[in-house]
């Protein structure tokens, strides 16, 4: 059996010494897209991405979801391809978007912490786009620093009107524009909650089940109407602009919700976001790929979209173009999941892997007790968004079997846990005692920590205080 100590020796023997970020020296090619000579002859596609905030994936119609209505993301759906397995690398804002812009794990992008700061002289979609002479813009929520690696062209006004507006800019420069939604991020204050049946919707089998948490979920679920309204609108501005047919739109949700189990974590809710994909007259319609494709390897595929060379780019994504094309249907062979929990709370360092059948997560401090500012402030119990955590800690220390061990299983996490995710979406059976699959919680361990090393990824000694702060003060002095 591996000990947590030998676990991080072996992590530690791939490190060349590295515990602050800014020394792991990592750098990044800076000739990727001067390799496309212009992307190639023809008319070259637009790229849309637009990007959800805090939604679970499985709540949307198209994904299974029964209680809120979602019907643009669902004809999205219907129009384009649906990934059924897509995956971001840490479920917190700030290191899904650094992953998604610059096509880099958190580790080798800067930014493995929440509200953390990119590396100096780290490129993003912005640059290789725009040395193939795309602009490229962003709308909405946009928590990607410093500008210097994320320089997006600024859109300004509500989401509808700014995709209109930007798409209209030069009709002969074609265009990258990404469209983020604050929706559904807490406080959830901004939906139709009388749309949501309260009384009569299932909750999941992670949420526990009382008349706060209810009136909780529901507004949340009614910000996921809402965002699921901005997407139409939003659709119907490219439409109105005569830009659809050669537009490749994506869609994600984001990381999981900000409810327990998911956003904070690298379980399945957390880290398993909705990806759609639609092309007109390249990406089938209604189509559905199983294939495994993480968010960094999103960039990589738009520069291979336009007809650049993104292998030149030596980013940790892959272009999965051959999956939207119909010409491939597998993708990656592992998707990989990181939570350093500095600033949010106290030390807790996780990481993870996944293949096509099981999910194995590596909590490096298992003895700690795990502590998340946002979702565990007791005492709060007034604020609106905290009050089903409240309840959930209540209904524990009074004895409900289902609130205790919700509320233990947050709490106390062993070493090791391992899952057969597709069986097991909600990840209640944790296999890594079961001597039946001892073979492959090897192998997924052995992996991981190849993947760790390749990252130059110190672990424990990563999420400190001081290895935070750190980042943020090299982060500051170089983006000045």
């Amino acid at each position: 059996m591996l000990t947590r100590r030998s676990f991080l020796r072996n992590v530690a023997a791939g490190l060349a010494g590295s515990v602050v970020l800014r020394g792991l020296g990592l750098r990044q090619a800076q000739d990727c897209a001067g390799a496309a000579g212009g992307g190639g002859a023809g008319k070259r596609p637009n790229f849309l991405f637009i990007l959800g905030d805090d939604v679970t994936y499985s709540d949307l119609g198209c994904y299974g979801g029964k209680a809120v209505a979602t019907p643009n993301i669902d004809k999205l759906a219907a129009n384009g391809m649906k990934f059924t397995r897509a995956y971001c690398a840490s479920s917190m804002c700030a290191p899904f978007r650094a992953e998604l812009y610059t096509g880099l794990y958190p580790v080798r992008n800067g930014v493995a912490y929440n509200h953390s700061l990119a590396r100096s002289g780290t490129k993003s979609v912005v640059h290789h786009l725009r040395e193939m002479g795309y602009r490229v813009g962003l709308a909405g929520k946009k928590h990607a620093s410093p500008a210097a690696t994320f320089p997006f062209d600024a859109v300004k006004g509500a989401l509808a009107e700014a995709t209109a507006e930007y798409v209209a800019r030069d009709a002969d420069q074609p265009f990258c524009l990404f469209v983020c939604s604050h929706n559904a991020h807490p406080a959830w204050r901004g939906g139709d909650v009388s749309k949501i049946d309260r009384d009569g919707m299932k909750l999941p089998p992670v949420i526990h089940d009382n008349s706060i948490t209810r009136k909780t979920f529901a507004a949340y679920l009614a910000e996921v109407g809402a965002l699921d309204v901005e997407v139409g609108d939003v659709l119907k501005a490219l439409d109105d602009a005569g830009q659809a047919d050669n537009t490749l739109v994506m869609f994600s949700s984001e990381q999981g919700w900000d409810f327990a189990f998911g956003k904070w974590t690298v379980w399945d809710v957390g880290v398993h976001t909705a990806l759609l994909a639609r092309w007109p007259g390249r990406i089938k319609a209604g189509s559905r790929a199983a294939a495994m494709v993480q968010m960094a390897d999103v960039t990589p595929t738009l520069i291979d979209a336009a007809g650049g060379d993104p292998g030149a780019c030596k980013l940790d994504g892959s272009s999965f173009l051959p999956v939207l094309l119909g010409k491939a249907d597998k993708h990656r062979k592992y998707v990989y999941g990181l939570h350093n929990n500095v600033p949010e709370g106290e030390p807790y360092p996780i990481r993870s892997i996944r293949d096509e059948r099981f999910h194995y997560i590596r909590n490096l401090t298992p003895d700690a007790t795990y502590h998340e500012k946002h979702l565990m402030t007791e005492g709060l119990a007034k604020r609106y968004d905290l009050q089903w955590w409240q309840a959930l800690k209540d209904a524990a220390e009074a004895g409900d079997p289902k609130a205790k061990r919700l509320f233990d299983k947050y709490h106390h996490r062993p070493a090791e846990e391992l899952y057969l995710v597709d069986e097991d979406p909600w990840e209640q059976t944790n296999l890594a005692g079961d001597p039946k699959y001892a073979a492959d919680k090897n192998r997924l361990r052995a992996e991981l920590e190849k993947w760790m090393a390749r990252q130059k990824d110190s672990g424990v000694a990563m999420d400190t205080k001081e290895a935070y702060a750190a980042n943020k003060a090299a982060g500051r002095k170089k983006s000045k």
